[in-house]
């Protein structure tokens, strides 16, 4: 037992590592990262668990369970980098526990390894849990609820049921209703298909979704209360029905584009996808095998009818296509492989050159361009899988180990370097943080979190002209607003800068 319990914390260590990778060391310039952290912050600042606020206005893009976990960090770490991610990384390391010790539970230990390795070695996957967005929360409870009811179904033991339910309502708490809907959607079409749809009346549903709403609905009616009802209407009519009917922040693309971020965000070990395909339908009548490729297959579909697409999106079927592929790896013959093997090897030459040049291109990273060509440590692990390709446990290590090497070289030494030319770290330094601060127009939210205070919001040249009466003050905006305010009399563009991996440019403007 103490070496069972032995190995499964070194396994859930090595995974922890990998996912707190530097999240330290690298600011917070993504967008979203910028208003949930921001967000945070400002409702510890209140003391306020109801209502969400970034910049001191209502936020109605979430729910509030990230929020949550945020605030505690922040009181044990501090208000920074590390502690808005540090429970997205915890998560990380527990998502991919709970994957192995499914497939162990299911399978067996061999399946349950490789599922482990190609979690780890997916760069996309591990950067999900770097980020201080909902998302990590999203697909820790999704996948404890999928794994939980076919443990059920599967064993029939009640507590993996109360389990689902539970994992249900955080996962409410985490991102909304997407939660619920494609979970138990799957959960009915797996009973239909193995037509047992009779099994619902063991399912305690009334009792389940009881357990369900207690944990998620009351603050939800609360945030409803204090906001009269805005809040749930905006996340709920916007953030969900708007989101899936329309594209939002130009993230559209065609019907497989999200088929493809499932294929790209897998690598390397998406090469054996088609493999895994033909062994799925091999084996349709094993009941785990069906469940999981029907989540993958209706939480992918899903969001590729959804008119918009974000790469982030799908993460949640990883796990559960993880354990698909390492079924597969454990069947493969070499005649049936050697081909995704060279495939790989010609697609890792190829991207490091075209990173190159990319970043040639770009105006605010071409200092780091040199930087693509550690992305031929992928080279090296799929040129040693081809030369191994005759004994699959040394392709498997060739592939994993060269993944995990590049996530780590990736967050250690490219992401910093990168981050030296994010316009927040660039300009930072010339904002006088003890003299009012506005913005016009809109402005990179990162500056929220780093200033601490609210930026007044000025809508017109107007508006800028009484903010600048009061004395000295600092004013952002972008690049593309500077047109609108060439007559405010006094004000100078200080510096500015183009924000990383976004079109616009963030400028700082002063009057003095």
């Amino acid at each position: 037992m103490e070496k069972r319990f032995s190995n499964y914390f070194t396994l859930w260590f090595i995974a922890f590592v990998l996912m707190v990778s530097n999240i330290w060391g690298i600011s917070i310039f993504s967008l979203d990262e910028a208003k949930n952290a921001s967000c945070a912050r400002e409702m510890l600042e209140r003391g306020d668990l109801i209502v969400p606020t970034f910049n001191y206005e209502l936020r109605t893009d979430k729910p509030p369970l990230h929020y949550y976990f945020m605030m505690i960090a922040y009181k044990l770490f501090g208000v920074n980098e590390f502690s808005a991610r540090f429970f997205s990384s915890l998560f990380g390391s527990f998502t991919v526990l709970v994957t192995f010790l499914f497939a162990k539970r299911v399978f067996d230990e061999k399946i349950a390894l490789l599922s482990y390795l190609v979690l780890l070695s997916s760069l996309h996957f591990v950067f999900q849990f770097h980020m201080a967005v909902p998302d990590p929360f999203l697909i820790f409870f999704i996948t404890s609820a999928v794994f939980s009811f076919y443990i059920f179904y599967k064993e029939g033991k009640k507590i993996f049921l109360w389990l689902f339910y539970i994992c249900l309502g955080f996962g409410i708490l985490s991102k909304g209703l997407v939660a619920i809907v494609l979970p138990t959607f799957t959960v009915l079409v797996f009973l239909a298909l193995r037509r047992e749809l009779g099994f619902l009346k063991s399912m305690s549903i009334s009792k389940g979704l009881l357990i369900t709403i207690l944990i998620s609905l009351p603050w939800y009616i609360a945030v409803g209360i204090k906001t009269d009802w805005i809040w749930v209407k905006e996340f709920l009519l916007k953030h969900n029905i708007s989101r899936f009917s329309d594209s939002m922040e130009g993230h559209g693309g065609i019907f497989l584009i999200t088929f493809l971020f499932v294929i790209i965000g897998m690598l390397p070990f998406s090469i054996f996808l088609p493999q895994t395909v033909k062994e799925v339908l091999k084996n349709k009548t094993n009941p785990a095998v069906l469940f999981l490729s029907l989540f993958v297959f209706i939480y992918t579909l899903f969001f590729s009818i959804s008119k918009t697409k974000l790469p982030n999106y799908t993460v949640v079927v990883y796990p559960s296509l993880a354990v698909l592929i390492g079924i597969t790896l454990t069947k493969l013959k070499i005649y049936k492989y050697f081909y995704s093997l060279l495939f790989y090897f010609i697609l890792t030459l190829i991207i490091p050159i075209a990173l190159y040049f990319i970043l040639k291109n770009d105006e605010n990273l071409y200092l780091v361009a040199q930087h693509s060509f550690f992305f031929f440590i992928l080279t090296v692990g799929a040129f040693l899988s081809l030369i191994f390709y005759k004994n699959i446990k040394k392709v498997i290590i060739s592939l994993s180990l060269s993944s995990i090497l590049m996530t780590l070289v990736f967050f250690f030494i490219l992401m910093p370097r990168i981050d030296k030319e994010s316009s927040v770290k660039v300009i930072l330094p010339y904002i006088d943080k003890d003299l009012p601060i506005g913005y016009y127009k809109r402005y990179n939210p990162a500056f929220s979190f780093y200033l601490k205070k609210r930026i007044v919001k000025l809508e017109s040249p107007q508006e800028v002209e009484e903010f600048i009466k009061q004395g000295k003050v600092n004013i952002l905006t972008r690049e593309e607003f500077l047109e609108e305010l060439r007559d405010v009399k006094g004000l100078k563009v200080v510096v500015k800068k183009k924000d990383l991996f976004e079109n616009p440019t963030s400028v700082l403007l002063k009057n003095f």
